[in-house]
């Protein structure tokens, strides 16, 4: 890895016999883009991930053995896409969701809430100053629905939220304020496109959602859903896709 310094792409994307990472790799100080997507075996990253200052692109996804993050991924100030940032026990994640505030340029980020994750309070309310994101996408490796059940705050610039394996029956679990007008002032700020995709989602209440134009609903099987009813919910929606939910099989449609 050392002789190639001015390296600015690796992809190991796929390849399942990973399981670390070489020391070495922290030593390509130009490289821009990393792609792990999907490397299944791999267990951890190089501590001194730091020293990669140049990177534009860190992408973790599908990494389903990863233990945590290392601490350093917060002084990579030039990442604009982040995929795959895992939460897990204190120890095994010491960068947190509240350290990434230091990544300004920052426009896409997956959260991966794991199976040993502890939250920590209001970690999640710092997400609400990210304020470059565009793109968010959090998913839930736990089914235990107390993984639902903390606040997060969204920035007000975001275009697009996507909750994956979401483990609550209702939204209103994981944003926060339970009067209405809180929830409008907190759902006032949600993107203009957002997708649910497959958990344990049971009702969709009207909480004031003006922005969303898009709404897509896939694999939810305890969700009932009234097509005609969507548009109350969603004042300014668009454009619906929802495909396997409880009571609907396939439908898109398109609002004036």
């Amino acid at each position: 890895m050392r002789t190639l310094k001015q390296l600015k792409y690796l992809s190991l994307r796929g390849i399942s016999r990973i399981f670390e990472l070489p020391s070495s790799i922290a030593k390509l100080e130009s490289l821009l883009i990393l792609d792990l997507k999907a490397c299944h075996n791999l267990e951890r990253l190089p501590d001194d991930i730091s020293s990669m200052k140049s990177l534009t692109h860190l992408i973790m996804s599908e990494c389903c053995l990863l233990e945590g993050m290392p601490k350093g991924i917060e002084k990579l100030t030039d990442l604009q896409v982040l995929k795959g940032f895992l939460i897990s026990t204190s120890k095994k994640t010491p960068c947190r969701i509240s350290d990434l505030g230091n990544l300004k340029k920052l426009k896409r980020l997956s959260i991966n809430i794991g199976r040993e994750a502890m939250i920590r309070d209001k970690e999640f309310e710092s997400l609400k100053y990210f304020s470059a994101l565009k793109h968010l996408k959090i998913s839930w490796s736990a089914s235990d629905p107390r993984y639902a059940k903390f606040p997060i705050y969204l920035p007000a610039d975001l275009r697009k939220l996507h909750l994956e394996c979401f483990p609550g029956k209702s939204l209103r679990e994981c944003f926060p304020g339970h009067n209405y007008i809180k929830c409008f002032q907190i759902f006032n700020m949600i993107p203009r496109e957002l997708h649910i995709t497959g958990g344990k989602l049971e009702i969709i209440h009207d909480m004031g959602l003006l922005n969303v134009k898009i709404l897509r609903l896939k694999y939810l099987k305890q969700l009932n859903v009234n097509i005609d009813n969507l548009e109350a919910i969603f004042y300014g929606l668009k454009y619906v896709e929802i495909i396997q939910i409880s009571n609907h099989s396939y439908i898109e449609h398109f609002y004036d």
